[in-house]
């Protein structure tokens, strides 16, 4: 087989094997909605711990984002994503157990959150970058919409599980899916580099020293434009999928119905990402098409402060699919873009910190601001304003193109 048809076929599976590693970690780290309502009904909890615990989850994660770029720097993504996701999986086995909050916070807020880390969005992305250039924003597109089939698929089965089995059945039967399939898809389909499979330097770039691509990274204005615009993402993102099944509980919609709107998030979401992907971002790039997005999840989050009924909550549910997760592979683009696609490891990692501690902040101001006014007005509104600082941060983000960084490859 000649190189070019190798690392074709090789580039179509990573990008796979990428798509399904984003399914199992997003669908289980987004069902934890789902499973807020039974825990505090089950133990008394309030919804200040229980959101408080995602919230440590969601710092936890981003504080390993960095940890886990620099390990794949070194020595690549293929056993960091399969051992992670074998993590994420075990711990969702050991929740089924719980006596105690302790237990959660320590599984869930803890153990959960460093799996989650290295096999979600960041490892992916720097998967498929070091396979992809000239095709990479379509090939960051495809993969990213495992998020979307992680909503579209296990966010429904957590909330059927949960209401025919219980919770306990719930985290157990999700723990075996990503031990028994994600895991494995990851090490026996994916290889860190093509250097893996014999393809020459000119066909894969050598990488550059993490270590001064992420002293340069942190010394340019631009990466902390990007990554403040995207921190905004993260708050408004946790928010939503963290609170938005009790609102819907609120509302009388039912307590599976969090779960089937973060279904239809998954499919406008995944119309959004395939448009952003395969043609908005060819014709105009990929700062504008973010500034779009931003403000159309404004106006999903202006609605869904003042929703008081069923049918606002779902037009607030479409603008906020359509403009959610297609925010991370654009940004994940321009970040590649501008430093290299092959020692992103450490560069992307700091950027998910950041999203992530503001990620933090935006399920734990969800949960308190509720217990104090008894209302998710004033939270949503706090979403609102903080996503329009990320518009106006966007707005001055310099886009470079990946042909400018990187010798020219063959076509992938």
């Amino acid at each position: 087989m000649d190189g070019f048809v190798l690392r074709s076929s090789w580039s179509t599976r990573i990008t796979a094997v990428a798509f399904i590693s984003l399914t199992g970690a997003f669908g289980l780290n987004l069902a934890i909605g789902q499973f807020i309502p039974p825990l505090m009904g089950h133990f008394g909890w309030s919804l200040a711990a229980t959101s408080g615990t995602v919230a440590a989850s969601t710092l936890m994660w981003g504080l390993a984002q960095p940890v886990m770029g620099r390990l794949i720097d070194r020595s690549g993504p293929r056993a960091v994503m399969a051992v992670s996701a074998a993590l994420m999986g075990l711990a969702y086995l050991l929740l089924a157990t719980i006596t105690e909050f302790w237990q959660f916070v320590l599984l869930f807020g803890v153990v959960v959150a460093i799996g989650f880390a290295g096999c979600s969005s960041m490892p992916a992305s720097v998967l498929v970058t070091r396979w992809h250039v000239r095709r990479r924003p379509q090939a960051l597109a495809i993969s990213s919409m495992g998020i979307n089939a992680g909503q579209l698929l296990l966010l429904p089965l957590a909330g059927v599980l949960i209401s025919a089995f219980g919770w306990q059945a719930a985290f157990a039967i999700l723990g075996c899916v990503m031990l028994a399939v994600v895991a494995p898809t990851i090490w026996f389909g994916a290889r860190n580099s093509p250097g893996d499979i014999g393809l020459d330097a000119q066909e894969a770039p050598a990488p550059t020293p993490a270590a001064a691509s992420l002293r340069h990274a942190l010394a340019d204005p631009q990466f902390w434009l990007i990554a403040l615009s995207f921190a905004g993402c993260g708050y408004s993102l946790y928010m939503f999928t963290t609170h938005m099944p009790k609102l819907a509980v609120e509302l009388g919609l039912g307590a599976s119905a969090g779960g089937w709107l973060m279904a239809l998030v998954a499919v406008c979401s995944a119309a959004s990402m395939w448009a952003t992907g395969q043609w908005a971002a060819k014709l105009w790039g990929k700062r504008r098409p973010l500034l779009v997005l931003h403000l159309v999840r404004i106006v999903g989050f202006l609605v869904l402060a003042f929703a008081g009924t069923g049918q606002f909550l779902l037009l607030a549910v479409v603008l906020f699919g359509l403009s959610s997760f297609p925010v991370i592979p654009l940004t994940t683009g321009l970040i590649a873009d501008r430093f290299g696609g092959t020692a992103m490891g450490g560069i992307l990692g700091s950027a998910w910190l950041i999203h992530q501690l503001f990620a933090a902040l935006g399920v734990l101001i969800g949960g308190v601001l509720h217990d104090a006014t008894g209302s998710y007005r004033t939270p949503f509104l706090s979403g609102a304003a903080v996503l329009l600082a990320s518009t106006v941060l966007t707005w001055f983000i310099r886009e470079r193109r990946a042909a400018a960084l990187e010798p020219t490859l063959q076509p992938n």
